[in-house]
């Protein structure tokens, strides 16, 4: 165990310098601008000054004391972000030097010293047929690496995806509106009626993680094929056109899933691959999204 929680030691370090150049090199002021706080938060009440908004008077403390008093509200710039992280078995899966878990990882670590930078708080919540592990937003850099440090001890799990019991999970702990990361290969099921809830109460954008030959198998004759979640085992011909063919419309199928789930929940979806530049497809979105806000 003890070798275990030192090589998770080194691989924390490795993805904090790792991902250090990346968040200045994302975000800049694009983060801040594009996910925004809540507005206005109640800061105070004090006496009624000619010319306030009759509005904000607050009539408890008015009545109280005798005099008029307001309410004052200061805009708020904090955020609250939470990660949702699959920790289910199809995430094991890497056809060149990153497997899907590997990524995962790294975007999380992204996102959480992201956040930390910009003074908002920042928990995780990791799942896989059930709420695995739970850690309330706080602030801080030690705290996001904590997070990650977490995260990586509990990877690794069999089970098949089930995102339910950690949205239902949210819905129970989170109190105020946050901007939830659902990161994910989004090879789960759900009721989409927790999925359309949390889209609503939350900020709720989804993170497809992918590798490059789950859409793109070259054919290189007989393949043997693990199921990382079931340990099934298959010899395929990767060759075969009929299979080709069956390969390609089920990788149609789950893009199609994929594209309603998030119209249907009214969301957004970024995809990345494990093959590509971490950075390039959250810049591109972030850009879109900004654009989107302004118009």
């Amino acid at each position: 165990m003890e070798e275990t929680i030192q090589s998770v030691a080194r691989r924390v370090r490795r993805i904090e310098i790792h991902t250090r150049g990346l968040v200045d090199q994302l975000f800049g002021g694009e983060y801040r601008s594009v996910f925004r706080g809540r507005g206005m938060e109640f800061s105070e009440v004090r006496a009624y000054i000619e010319g306030d908004d009759p509005r904000l008077i607050d009539w408890n403390v008015t009545a109280r004391t005798g005099q008029p008093h307001v309410k004052v509200f200061v805009e708020e710039r904090e955020l609250q972000v939470v990660i949702a992280v699959d920790l289910s078995g199809s995430l094991q899966f890497g056809s060149l030097s990153l497997t899907k878990a590997d990524r995962v990882a790294e975007v999380a670590a992204l996102l959480a010293l992201a956040a930390v930078r910009n003074n908002d708080r920042v928990g995780l919540i990791t799942f896989a047929d059930d709420v695995v592990d739970y850690l309330p937003p706080e602030k801080g850099r030690s705290h996001a690496l904590v997070l990650i440090r977490q995260l990586l001890l509990s990877s690794g799990r069999e089970a098949p995806a089930n995102v339910d019991p950690a949205l239902s999970y949210l819905g129970r702990v989170l109190h105020r509106r946050s901007l939830l990361f659902l990161i994910s290969d989004f090879m789960f099921d759900s009721s989409r009626n927790l999925l359309r809830a949390a889209s609503r109460r939350h900020d709720l954008v989804g993170i497809h993680v992918y590798d490059p030959r789950e859409i793109n198998t070259p054919p290189l004759g007989l393949m043997r094929f693990r199921d990382p979640e079931s340990g099934l085992e298959r010899v395929v011909d990767t060759s075969a056109p009929a299979w080709r063919k069956a390969f390609m419309n089920r990788v149609a199928e789950l893009q199609d899933i994929r594209e309603n789930l998030c119209r249907e929940n009214k969301f957004d979806l970024v995809s990345i691959s494990t093959a590509d530049d971490l950075v390039l497809p959250l810049r591109r979105f972030f850009k879109t999204r900004k654009k989107r806000r302004t118009h």
